[in-house]
């Protein structure tokens, strides 16, 4: 018999695994169409400066996993304009800030001219609240203030150094606001200062600075970062990592004190900044009446000045 052509069927399982295939590629197409649709929906409530309903939708597609490079950019920068549009008080420029500098870590972010506007709003917000502080002698404020200007990009150096300065002396003025407290003779807490550091007064500038940053080391960590002197003050300065650690060791500072009147033989004081902004953190004088060196911790927050003494 002559040969016959025959098409071969194919068997039923491979027919339903191949349909099968299909509906999941169906699907994932489908899912996948729904974040642009999505994205569609909150540009239109941008567009009507329905900005809370723009960002629900935003949200929303925030927390999805199939969003790819692009998507996921253009969600999060439209959240930042959004949050940006909204402002304050639903959203501080603390949680505006927050929003736009993760958007703007996105290859291709439009989020930085926002986070830009957003630094200078910020900026100005903390030099009215250093002035206002200042003017009302509200030493805390005006430092915490001045801490967060000071942290946030493109301050301006000339009116930090001029903060500086007035922090400084409204912090002097405070701890000795009472001048009868120095009546007392500081004889007798200089001579106790010489007797518990007599080999300080032979040092030479050099070695006294070696001095300071030995006896100020707390498990193999020196707190002061710099040392300055003059003939009667000691300076230094610890970095903003460092001040838990300081809090913790108010004898190694005061200690400090004591070794520089002993070294000067007179009423000498040590001021203590935070490196990184210049501000007062201690001022540490002599006590004449308990002839120890006294530690001023001056106000962080909500905090008053407060006094501590060496053992």
């Amino acid at each position: 018999m002559p040969s016959q052509n025959r098409t071969s069927t194919p068997p039923l399982s491979s027919v339903r695994f191949a349909g099968l295939a299909i509906a999941a590629i169906a699907l994932a197409a489908a899912l996948s169409a729904c974040a642009p649709s999505a994205l569609s929906t909150a540009r239109s409530q941008m567009a009507a400066a329905n900005y809370p309903a723009a960002r629900q939708e935003l949200v929303a597609l925030s927390s999805r996993t199939d969003l790819n490079e692009s998507q996921r950019r253009e969600v999060k920068d439209d959240l930042c304009l959004c949050d940006f549009k909204i402002g304050r008080p639903t959203y501080s420029l603390a949680e505006q800030r927050g929003v736009c500098l993760e958007a703007s870590k996105e290859p291709g972010s439009q989020s930085n001219s926002i986070l830009a506007q957003i630094d200078e709003a910020q900026r100005n917000k903390d030099a009215q609240e250093v002035d206002v502080a200042l003017n009302a002698h509200d030493l805390a404020d005006a430092e915490r203030a001045a801490t967060d200007y000071q942290r946030l990009p493109g301050g301006d150096p000339a009116m930090l150094a001029r903060w500086s300065k007035q922090i400084w002396t409204l912090a002097d003025d405070q701890v000795f606001a009472d001048p009868a407290a120095r009546k007392h003779s500081l004889a007798g807490a200089i001579s106790e200062a010489r007797k518990n550091h007599p080999n300080v007064a032979k040092m030479n500038k050099s070695q006294f600075t070696r001095w300071v940053v030995e006896t100020s080391t707390v498990s193999g960590t020196p707190l002061a970062s710099s040392v300055h002197m003059t003939d009667t003050t000691l300076s230094i300065a610890i970095t903003d990592a460092n001040i838990p650690t300081a809090a913790l060791s108010l004898d190694k500072l005061a200690a400090l004190n004591d070794g520089m009147a002993a070294r000067c033989g007179c009423d000498a004081r040590t001021n203590v900044a935070v490196a990184e902004t210049g501000f007062p953190a201690y001022f540490i004088r002599l006590d004449p009446e308990t002839k120890m060196s006294e530690v001023m911790i001056l106000p962080r927050g909500n905090s008053g000045i407060v006094a501590a003494r060496s053992n």
